[in-house]
């Protein structure tokens, strides 16, 4: 006799559907609260931000002086002028008119949320890459980037490059290739490293941030080995970590580290100097001679500048949205959701920060 089983009658099962959306991974984007913010008005006349430096203190008119008797000169000043064009970015989504009727979660809501999520990217990335070196002269390479560092920056300053093993970056950059090629743990960022940062940055008379401190901009992964050091310093002995950086995690030796999860990470594509400045999306751990190398940003204060977006400005994001009939679809079958801005960003004072390059013991 024939027995009748979820089997035998399998078609009036289905399964399950849970309304509940599962998270996705979403950036630790923190560059834009350290920039120094320029307003952008409307009908200035003007598609750049322009932002001014005078010149470093300096004792060259200082002279004795004679009773009674002038002195024989005067101080001169000195004001600098950077601008950058402004560039207008923006990216679309568009949903149907049956999506939009009979989706079970609200995808016009969500193409909302990931509009702004990727704008905050795409912003961050420019800024990222603009303080490692995407703005320096020379066309060889993606992005703009240039061999060497004798190319002219923003104003006309000099960048200071750092390496973990204690090495430091000369105009022909000549250091990358060695350094990618070396192993083991002189390629990690250590405390002596640390404090060779902010030593530079003081000589460099860059005033620090909020509370005193530089700042480091970091890589979890490098955050991971700098932790080990015992004179680490967590966020969470800190009575008042509200008024903190946002992405603050701890000190060590004057610099607030500050974690970040779209760092600035090189390889060795060519196998050329110009490869750290060559972004590699695998960005893969390891000290071995092949691993790719993590770029840490040391910063002081008005280290580099970007437009305030949230001033009352024309040119400030916004998320449009087009749900109504036009020439392009007169039966009204699309709905478009979408974002423009007006960015950039422009090295205010490139003395005022030191980018430090290392590898990582995290394989993550």
């Amino acid at each position: 006799m024939a027995t009748n089983t979820t089997t035998v009658l399998s078609n009036q099962y289905q399964n399950y559907f849970s309304k509940k959306l599962l998270s996705y991974a979403v950036q630790a984007l923190i560059l834009d609260q350290f920039a120094k913010k320029a307003p952008l008005p409307a009908r200035a006349g003007h598609k750049a931000i322009t932002m001014f430096r005078y010149g470093a203190p300096s004792t060259s008119a200082i002279e004795a002086l004679t009773e009674g008797t002038a002195p024989s000169g005067t101080r001169t000043l000195s004001l600098a002028k950077i601008e950058k064009s402004l560039t207008q970015r923006g990216q679309v989504i568009e949903l149907t008119d049956i999506l939009t009727a009979t989706d079970l979660f609200n995808s016009l809501q969500q193409s909302i949320k990931t509009n702004g999520q990727d704008a905050a990217l795409d912003m961050d990335t420019i800024t990222r890459n603009t303080v490692v070196g995407s703005n320096v002269g020379g066309t060889a390479m993606e992005g703009g980037y240039a061999a060497d560092m004798s190319a002219s920056l923003d104003n006309g300053d000099t960048l200071v490059e750092l390496y973990a093993d204690g090495t430091k970056e000369t105009t022909a950059a000549t250091q990358y290739t060695a350094f990618e090629a070396s192993t083991g743990a002189g390629t990690l960022l250590d405390a002596a490293a640390v404090l060779n940062a902010v030593t530079q940055l003081k000589v460099n008379r860059a005033q620090p941030a909020k509370g005193g401190m530089y700042v480091a901009a970091a890589s979890p992964q490098v955050i991971s080995d700098v932790m080990t050091d015992t004179t680490w310093v967590n966020a969470a002995q800190y009575s008042n970590v509200q008024d903190l950086y946002k992405g603050f995690v701890g000190n060590l030796y004057g610099a607030s580290f500050i974690q970040t999860t779209n760092p600035f990470i090189s390889g060795d594509a060519n196998g050329t100097d110009a490869d750290r400045v060559i972004y590699d999306a695998s960005g893969g751990g390891g000290t071995a001679g092949t691993n790719d190398v993590h770029a840490t940003i040391f910063l002081g204060d008005e280290a580099y500048g970007c437009p305030d977006l949230s001033s009352q400005s024309p040119f400030s994001p916004k998320v449009e949205i087009v749900d109504t009939a036009d020439k392009s679809d007169p039966l009204n079958q699309k709905t478009t959701c979408s974002f423009k801005t007006y960015w950039t960003t422009l090295r205010l004072n490139p003395n005022y920060y030191v980018v430090m390059r290392s590898k990582t013991a995290s394989t993550a």
